[in-house]
């Protein structure tokens, strides 16, 4: 029996690290077509037991493509211009499932984006009173 057991733990590590290299050789490949990719996860609460999690990676988005989004979201409102801010920086591999899930959960959009213009230096600064 524990022979058995060593074998099952054995199939599970082999799979687990031919995901792995799967997964280096696929953003390997990426980085070479795309330059710096970066992978955005975000959760989403189904209930309060469970929460549905996505992953998408993103090409660093171009100046222009951050203005529209800044320009659209005074006149289309946040969720549309952050849809189409994700739409210009999401790698061609990940756009069909992101347009599915951003159709899903609205959300979503809005939650990436955030990170993605964090990417473009659009953080949190400190203030301090002198």
């Amino acid at each position: 029996m524990d022979y058995m057991n060593t074998q099952e733990e054995t199939q599970t590590v082999d799979t687990t690290t031919t995901e792995n290299a799967t997964a280096q050789d696929t953003d390997a490949q990426l980085k070479a077509k795309y330059g710096k990719v970066y992978r955005i996860g975000v959760a989403v609460p189904v209930d309060d037991d469970s929460e549905n999690e996505f992953a998408y990676r993103f090409k660093r988005p171009s100046v222009p493509s951050y203005d529209r989004y800044i320009k659209s979201m005074s006149k289309h409102g946040a969720t549309k211009a952050s849809k189409a801010f994700l739409l210009d920086s999401v790698v061609d591999e990940d756009k069909e499932r992101l347009i599915a899930d951003m159709e899903e959960y609205p959300g979503v959009a809005f939650s990436i984006s955030n990170k993605l213009t964090d990417i473009l230096g659009l953080t949190d600064a400190n203030l301090k009173a002198l």
